[in-house]
């Protein structure tokens, strides 16, 4: 999968964070999943009106969603802000489907150590 990822985005340790986990969701890579992501994390797929509960029902989502292969990410702005962190950009499919997205991510707190507790996907 080509990676595109904007100047500037590594000032910031959590930054770095939600592109790796953002990365680890799309590559199903359940190591950094189960790193990164809190037990009782809550993942919202808005456009699909799904609500996806805890970190098992996560890795097992993905591995049943895995139906799509990701040629590229391209990423256009991370922002975080205390607990809080947003990523945007477009993903492209193998077969040139582009699929524009915003994540908008909840930490279980504002320090290093916080792991992803929600996260809110728009799709288009």
């Amino acid at each position: 999968m080509k990676l595109i990822i904007p100047k500037g985005c590594d000032n910031a340790p959590r930054k770095q964070l939600v592109i790796d986990f953002t990365v680890s969701i799309l590559k199903q890579q359940n190591e950094i999943i189960e790193e990164y992501a809190n037990e009782s994390i809550i993942w919202y797929q808005l456009k699909d009106n799904k609500k996806v509960e805890g970190q098992c029902s996560l890795i097992s989502t993905l591995q049943e969603e895995n139906n799509h292969i990701v040629d590229c990410l391209e990423i256009y702005q991370v922002i975080t802000h205390g607990k809080f962190a947003s990523i945007n950009g477009v993903i492209t499919l193998a077969n040139g489907t582009k699929i524009d997205f915003c994540d908008v991510y909840m930490f279980s707190n504002t320090g290093r150590s916080g792991k992803v507790q929600e996260i809110k996907s728009y799709r288009l």
